[in-house]
Order: structure tokens, then C-alpha cells, then sequence
């Protein structure tokens, strides 16, 4: 199939264009956290982490990183994950809480959140990952009871997606949760990650907010809390150099940053294709000098992060050198990263 006949179809099955819209989901939550008091331990959990300054260029502006692996399950998508959940309750009604059963597909941490948030609610899940994810994270979703599937190795990560939408369509009483199309998952950026950052800059500008891009739901839903803050704020995507935002290239088995990257055929992200005008810059970091970037920051601060987390530092330390030192730059570290990438 020529390519821009294969792309068009791929957008049209898997990624269809995403419009920004108010999503009320995420308030008037007594009642269901009532229903679900292990949704509201969790929530009450969540959110408020740090937001410190990290090393860098001599002479460069300030930057401040958030430090996500403070949520209880150790990453910026716990908040993601009680967001859809959220949202599939209020879909799931009245009906039985025993029948709430949910499918998704992931590359790590959402996962990983959605395990640990739905074992302690006692809500049956299912999860379609790729050939190439840690071991140690197909490990931790069946030791949580995750029924865990595996995509074809020949379809990379779109692979994980057809293999979720498949479940749902095919398999009844499976709930798809489809992260990339979730509003869920922007509107829950917004109202804590968001204004989280803007309290915490006590009345500092930001000049350029930094983000790797997963689903794009933490740049663009932090970018539309800062601009509000700075209406001239800089929003810079990172993607990994392997898999670059936009690739026109097939997807390759390619290590790369964890949870962040391209799909190939030229797919954009849904979230960030629909404020794409809106971006002033993509960056792009290979797997190999992200691992040297974290291990450098381990060595400048003692603190482990995970691979987009130093792949931001990177992109950071790089713009703040060419800003005044009055400048602030935010950026976000999503976790600390895997025992894989500690032990390499």
C-alpha cells in the first residue's frame, strides 16, 4: 500500500483527530469515590510532588524539574491512570461494581499505574504491551494480576493498540480506556500537573516548558495552564532521535526513551497534532545519550531518573544556555527509571 494511502487509513482505525473540549469528568467525585474508596485512598495520594531546581548550564537559566516518581505508584501517568478510571466508572453507571473490567495498552509506566491503582480496587485488568517491553515491567503487571498480551513483534507499538481496540470490540465487557484519545488523561494535566507547576513558580515566569511526548497530554495540558501564566511561554516536545514525533519511517525495533516517541507512517499524536501551531520546537534524543545524561545527573545530584526525565534535562541544560540566568525553564521527570536502564 503506497504510504500516504497507508497512513491515511492508519489515522482513520487507530488515531482519528482529537478536538479540544471541556471534559467535567474529573469534578463532583464524591459519590463515586464513595463507591470506590480504594479510587479515593489513591487520589488523596496523588499529585503535589516536588518541583526543584536541577544543574544547569553555567551561566544559563534556572531550571525546575517536577519529580513525578513521588506518586504512589512511581510516575507522572498515576495521575493519568485515576483519570480514566474515573472516567470508565461514570461510562460503567449503575451496573454492578464487579463488572467494571478494563483493557489498555502500554509501554511501561501507564501500565504499571493502572495495576497498582486497579489491584487495590479489585477491578480486573487487562493490558496489551509490545515485544520490547522490560521484563521487569511484564514481571510487575502479572504479579498484580494484570492478564498481560504480548503485540506481534512485526507491528511495534500500533500493534499494542489494534491488540486493545481488538479485546474490546471482540471480547465483551471489556472496557477500552485508549489513552491517546482519552480526555481523561488532558483534562487531569491541567487541573493538577498544570496548576501544580504554576503555584509552585510563586510568582516566577516561565520562559519555555519542556516535556517528552508519550500521548503529548503532559505538554499540552501543562502548556495550557503556563500560557495563562505567560501568555508568550515557549512549549518544546521531546521525542527520541530513533522515533522522532511525525517519522515517516515504519516503526523499527529501536530502543528508545521509555514511554515516549513516534508511531512512523507519519501518525501524529492526537493531543498534539491538535495544538501542533501551538509548539514552538521538537527536540530529538537518542537512547544512548539519554542513559549517559542520567547517569551524569545521578552523579551531579545523587537522584535517579528515568530516560525521557534526562532526555528533558538534556533539551533543558541546552536551551538555558542560551538564556539569561533570569530566565526559568520547567521541565518534568515522569520517573526514575527501570532496573534494566539502572543496570546498563
Amino acid at each position: 500500500m503506497h504510504d500516504s494511502r497507508r497512513t491515511a487509513v492508519l489515522e482513520e482505525e487507530l488515531m482519528p483527530p482529537f478536538t479540544p473540549a471541556l471534559w467535567p469528568g474529573l469534578t463532583d467525585v464524591a459519590e463515586i469515590h464513595e463507591r470506590y474508596p480504594a479510587l479515593a485512598r489513591f487520589r488523596e495520594r496523588l499529585g503535589g510532588t516536588s518541583f526543584i531546581e536541577v544543574p544547569t548550564a553555567p551561566g544559563g537559566a534556572t531550571i525546575l524539574a517536577k519529580c513525578e516518581w513521588e506518586n504512589p505508584g512511581g510516575s507522572i501517568k498515576d495521575r493519568v491512570a485515576y483519570a480514566m478510571v474515573l472516567g470508565a466508572i461514570r461510562r460503567h453507571g449503575d451496573r454492578p461494581a464487579e463488572q467494571l473490567r478494563l483493557v489498555e495498552y502500554s509501554g511501561g509506566n501507564l501500565g504499571l499505574a493502572l495495576a497498582y491503582l486497579c489491584e487495590e480496587m479489585g477491578v480486573p485488568l487487562r493490558i496489551v504491551v509490545a515485544s520490547f517491553t522490560s521484563e521487569s515491567t511484564v514481571d510487575t503487571l502479572r504479579s498484580r494480576g494484570v492478564t498481560v498480551d504480548i503485540a506481534p513483534e512485526d507491528e511495534g507499538f500500533l500493534g499494542t493498540i489494534r491488540g486493545a481496540r481488538r479485546i474490546a470490540e471482540t471480547e465483551p465487557g471489556w472496557q477500552f480506556l485508549f489513552q491517546h484519545l482519552n480526555p481523561a488523561s488532558l483534562a487531569m494535566h491541567e487541573l493538577t500537573t498544570g496548576q501544580e507547576i504554576a503555584d509552585q513558580l510563586a510568582g516566577r515566569t516561565p520562559h519555555t516548558w519542556i516535556a517528552a511526548i508519550g500521548t503529548g497530554g503532559t505538554l499540552v495540558g501543562v502548556m495550557n495552564v503556563l500560557r495563562r501564566v505567560n501568555p508568550e511561554l515557549k512549549a518544546v516536545g521531546v521525542t527520541p532521535a530513533e522515533s522522532p514525533y511525525g517519522d515517516e519511517n515504519p516503526p523499527g525495533p529501536h530502543r528508545q526513551l521509555c514511554g515516549s516517541g513516534g508511531f512512523g507512517y507519519g501518525l501524529r499524536q492526537p493531543f498534539v497534532q491538535a495544538y501542533d501551531d501551538q509548539i514552538a520546537q521538537h527536540c530529538y534524543v537518542a537512547y544512548d545519550e539519554s542513559l549517559a545524561a542520567a547517569a551524569e545527573f545521578f552523579s551531579l545530584t545523587g537522584i535517579r531518573i528515568g530516560t525521557s526525565a534526562s532526555a528533558n534535562w538534556l533539551v533543558a541544560r541546552r536551551i538555558a544556555a542560551e538564556l539569561p540566568s533570569d530566565a526559568v525553564v520547567a521541565t518534568v521527570f515522569a520517573d526514575a527509571g527501570t532496573p534494566e536502564q539502572r543496570s546498563e
